[in-house]
């Protein structure tokens, strides 16, 4: 996915898979959070960690979105 090409994280197909999986999703909103430094507390690595919101929490949030508005 190119920079400008209108792609976020949680606008590609996991979103949609998820939105399936309310626990599923539920359970990465509650990990996915930001540390003291804006950080998300689970996405470590052996670097200074993940900027928040990382990924699987955006991606979580779209599904979650999706699964409130029902389905199409």
């Amino acid at each position: 996915m190119a920079a400008g090409d209108g792609y976020t994280p949680g606008s590609g197909p996991m979103a949609g898979v998820l939105a399936g999986m309310p626990d599923v999703f539920g359970r990465l909103l509650a990990e996915h959070v930001p540390d003291r430094l804006g950080r998300c507390s689970a996405c470590r690595n052996a670097g200074s960690g993940v900027v928040w919101p990382c990924t699987l929490h955006q991606i979580a949030t779209r599904a979650a979105d999706l699964h409130a508005r029902g389905p199409r």
